[in-house]
């Protein structure tokens, strides 16, 4: 395809491309809940259906606070590890359970969303070989910035984000009536209704895999057995990492 043709791959590293932010943990007793002061972003449990919905609200001078604007990506990296949301809310104090990522000109969000949401999965720790979710510790922020992957131009990024739209739009087609489009929120309860019922199929085909998996170590170890033992135990873990 001549749209890829003409680009060269750019490999980049994460920190290369955005700038990744990371506060510190605020003292409770220095929080509220009657929306005083500036939004604080918790952990995991405020990053409801991709979007920052705060719960505690800080008024009280901190020192040298982290603060994330309006349009970054939030990413959970302690606690429940890999829920990912956008700022829709504004200026808010960061804690050490939350990145930020804060792309740089050239960067579409939505293609950087995309790409790390995937190879965050690569990057949470599995415990005892198995993934028990909500109680991992945490991603080492520095292996975050470390994650690697190709930016292509500008417009490539774009078309590459319209592609994956496409495979939503199928979804949408069928399930989607004409009346959920007259509202946000309408649209929003279809795809997070079609989420929930992706990820419990997900879930059923990780339990697949990992049996398939112990079925193939009975097999001769060679080079072709062991090579699909490592891609169904790696695409079990993946699954199980979901949020």
């Amino acid at each position: 395809m001549k749209i890829m043709d003409e680009n060269i791959d750019n490999v980049v590293a994460l920190a290369d491309i955005c700038k990744v932010l990371q506060g510190k943990n605020v003292d409770k007793k220095k929080t509220n809940e009657k929306k005083h002061g500036l939004p604080v972003v918790v952990g995991a449990s405020d990053l409801i259906q991709g979007r920052f919905v705060p719960s505690r609200w800080c008024y009280e001078k901190l020192n040298l606070p982290t603060l994330t604007e309006k349009g970054d990506i939030l990413v959970s990296v302690v606690g429940t590890i890999g829920k990912m949301a956008v700022n829709t809310e504004g200026t808010a104090i960061l804690t050490k359970h939350v990145c930020a990522l804060r792309p740089k000109e050239g960067v579409s969000r939505q293609y950087l969303m995309a790409v790390v949401s995937r190879l965050l999965l690569d990057a949470i720790p599995d415990t005892a070989d198995e993934v028990v979710l909500g109680f991992q510790n945490k991603v080492d922020v520095d292996v975050l910035k470390k994650i690697r992957f190709t930016l292509p131009a500008l417009f490539i990024q774009e078309w590459l984000v319209s592609r994956l739209t496409s495979i939503a739009t199928t979804i949408l087609a069928y399930k989607g009536k004409k009346e959920d489009f007259l509202s946000c929120e309408g649209i929003i309860s279809v795809i997070e209704q079609e989420r929930k019922e992706q990820r419990v199929h997900m879930r059923k085909l990780s339990e697949k895999l990992g049996k398939i998996a112990d079925m193939l170590g009975n097999l001769p170890p060679d080079s072709d057995t062991l090579q699909m033992i490592d891609d169904a135990r790696s695409a079990y873990s993946r699954l199980l990492k979901i949020q």
